[in-house]
């Protein structure tokens, strides 16, 4: 069923619980002005996703940087809407929308911040099949974005990532590099050598 979302006009497939466990993110489209002139410095990256019917995902997102491990906790809120969540951040809020997905290979994300939209391509490998890179191509061309702002990212293998995702903990390492005061409450980043 297609429903129009300000601007989006999406397939929405709700994120059932088959929604949660890890995504690595294989591609981002987006007029960011950081990305378009610090893309060659994009890192692998995987998303842990915890999903139950009708309720917000909770994710983790993993990413090296430096020799050092990072873990992003986010809250995605769930909204009246299938498939559309609120992450809520300083400033104005994300509107994430669930674009298209078959829990099984891929998903295609949209996030909208002020009027501008990025889409992301997920996968639950790191290598995605090339009908998937190209729905995914498909929906950057409908958004009126063309291949100039599309970026994928390196890929290095499945367990790349391991000695992030085997680390727990809670609250904030002491050895962030900034001052952690003004940090949102709903926001976490782990940080570990």
């Amino acid at each position: 069923m297609r429903q129009n979302h300000g601007a989006l006009k999406l397939l929405l497939a709700g994120p059932a619980p088959g929604f949660s466990g890890k995504w690595f993110l294989v591609g981002v489209a987006s007029k960011c002005d950081y990305l378009r002139e610090y893309n060659h410095q994009l890192e692998a990256t995987t998303m842990a996703v915890s999903a139950s019917e009708g309720k917000s995902l909770a994710i983790s997102t993993f990413r090296k940087l430096d020799g050092v491990c990072w873990e992003i906790k986010q809250q995605y809120r769930s909204t009246k809407a299938q498939g559309r969540f609120l992450l809520k951040s300083r400033g104005s809020n994300v509107d994430v929308v669930v674009g298209e997905t078959d829990y099984s290979s891929y998903a295609i994300l949209y996030y909208q911040k002020l009027r501008k939209i990025s889409i992301k391509l997920f996968g639950r490998s790191v290598r995605v099949s090339d009908a998937i890179v190209g729905k995914f191509e498909q929906r950057i061309t409908e958004m009126n974005m063309s291949e100039d702002f599309t970026y994928y990212f390196p890929t290095y293998g499945e367990s790349w990532l391991s000695c992030c995702s085997v680390q727990s903990g809670g609250g904030l390492s002491s050895s962030a590099p900034w001052d952690t005061g003004n940090v949102p409450s709903n926001f976490y980043i782990h940080v570990w050598n």
